[in-house]
């Protein structure tokens, strides 16, 4: 009796059942914490304030609700921004302001805050 392919098969199958326990949790977000740091509001702030003087402030909505489905890109895409951002705000910033648009519930807030400060603009104008 050969019982070398029973012992791969098995072998295979530890292998395999090691690496799903592994993934198992791999890309879950509910261990996130539920609430922002106040800083991480501030920044939001700052950064609506910002947009919201230059004029910027309905593309940043349309470009931010387009990627809330896909929160993690998000951050990315600020991340690939850096240069352009730079210009206007330290890196600490930029990297926070990436950790936050990752949440889930970071857009709908920072959306809040650049409807406001657009509002705002409109009626001291």
């Amino acid at each position: 009796m050969n019982r070398q392919p029973l012992t791969v098969n098995i072998g295979w199958s530890r292998i395999r059942s090691r690496v799903r326990r592994g993934f198992v949790h791999a890309f879950s977000l509910s261990g996130q914490d539920v609430r922002l740091e106040a800083e991480d509001l501030a920044l939001l702030d700052r950064c609506a304030r910002l947009l919201a003087d230059r004029g910027l402030a309905t593309p940043t909505i349309f470009l931010v609700e387009s990627l809330v489905p896909l929160g993690f890109l998000a951050g990315q895409l600020v991340h690939a921004m850096t240069p352009i951002m730079g210009m206007v705000t330290s890196p600490d910033d930029i990297e926070r302001l990436a950790r936050v648009l990752e949440r889930r519930d970071a857009p709908a807030l920072f959306i809040d805050r650049l409807r406001l400060m657009e509002e705002g603009q409109r009626r001291e104008s």
